[in-house]
């Protein structure tokens, strides 16, 4: 259970590759860690720490036996029922968005889950977690960055989130709405 900081969950294929699939922020635990705990398991998820993190870690061998708990039970429960939505709205975004509306969805979720508006990441590690080609990925960032979404720097990306909250009410204005 994250008390402090958050964490990026990946999930890893048989090759190595990864892929971004939610965060995990303080008071939240990760549902493959509870489910794989619960089972004696090995997780297919791979957790990274986005920012300095604390972390409450309960022995597998409770598991089980805390389930008579209601506070337990529910805990577990929401934790599991907020990711399996979270996991669906990934695959909306990997199999409907296009590959830049990917990199955006994924860089406001890591400026969401830090805090911070200025990513240390490079082109290759953003590659890496959306299963891309870094030129491809490059090539894109370019393009936000001519948008004024982003500021692309050596080993950092600065995230322009006003810009994008004034596209997106410019848009509702031309609708009427």
């Amino acid at each position: 259970i994250v008390e402090k900081g958050s964490l990026r969950i990946l999930a890893q294929d048989g090759e190595g590759h990864e892929r971004f699939l939610y965060h995990i922020m303080p008071g939240e635990s990760c549902a493959m860690s509870l489910t794989c705990s619960g089972t004696k398991r090995i997780s297919s998820v791979m957790a990274v720490v986005e920012e300095d993190a604390e972390l409450l870690m309960v022995p597998a061998r409770y598991m089980e036996e805390w389930m008579v708990y209601p506070e337990w039970r529910r805990f577990v429960n929401d934790t599991q029922a907020q990711r399996f939505g979270e996991l669906l709205e990934t695959i909306e975004v990997v199999a409907f968005r296009k590959l830049d509306e990917q990199i955006w969805n994924y860089l406001v979720k890591r400026v969401q889950a830090t805090g911070n508006h200025v990513l240390k990441v490079t082109h290759q590690d953003i590659a890496d977690e959306l299963s891309s080609p870094r030129e491809v990925i490059t090539r894109l960032l370019s393009q936000l960055q001519r948008q004024g979404k982003v500021t692309v720097s050596r080993g950092s990306i600065e995230i322009h989130l006003a810009s994008d909250l004034r596209a997106a009410s410019e848009e509702r204005g031309q609708r009427g709405l």
